[in-house]
């Protein structure tokens, strides 16, 4: 990206990162459709239950493990995109 977008683009960008909600339901479709991709979405081990809005049981990212995804990021962007902005990331 650093190499072809114009510096007016550059100088507007910002990133949003949203980490992933999910559920049990979403879950046992996804498994009949693209099961490769549960066993990154689908993680036990780094996530945790909360109640939505909505009412519905879902599992988000553990906060200690989300932070750190986020600082990741952050670094990534900073070493290879440092115009990029994160206007915010939950």
């Amino acid at each position: 990206m650093d190499d072809v977008l114009p510096q007016a683009v550059k100088d507007q960008a910002a990133a949003e990162v949203i980490m992933l909600t999910h559920h049990r339901d979403l879950h046992e479709l996804n498994l009949a459709w693209h099961p490769q991709a549960e066993d990154v979405l689908w993680r036990p081990d780094l996530q945790q239950a909360e109640r939505s809005e909505n009412g519905s049981r879902n599992v988000r990212y553990r906060t200690d493990e989300k932070a750190r995804a986020v600082d990741c990021l952050r670094r990534l962007i900073a070493a290879h995109a440092p115009w990029l902005r994160v206007r915010y990331a939950f």
